[in-house]
């Protein structure tokens, strides 16, 4: 029987540009798509933040995707990030 033999990978990984290497990762936000007509307002919480801390929004009524969040914040708390959650009402009011 004939048996194919493939790369583990298709293509072939370059070093990165030294300018990505030398990047500062500054605050993440995670928010519903809904929320990206105020990128102001995402920007002026996440700039309120410490650097590296985690901006996390969320739809009051979308119990599913709260729990989620929730469980999110948690690990990210428990590997040391600083997180902040609000509701997108709380927000926007901002």
């Amino acid at each position: 029987m004939k048996t194919l033999h493939k790369k583990p990978y298709q293509f072939q990984f370059a070093h990165p540009p030294k300018a990505l290497l030398e990047a500062k990762l500054d605050n993440i936000a995670i928010v519903p798509a809904s929320m990206l007509a105020f990128q102001n307002t995402i920007q002026h919480i996440r700039n309120s933040l410490p650097q590296g801390a985690v901006f996390l929004c969320y739809i009051k009524e979308n119990a599913r995707q709260r729990k989620v969040l929730e469980q999110v914040e948690a690990v990210l708390k428990q590997h040391g990030h600083a997180v902040r959650s609000l509701s997108m009402e709380q927000a926007v009011q901002m």
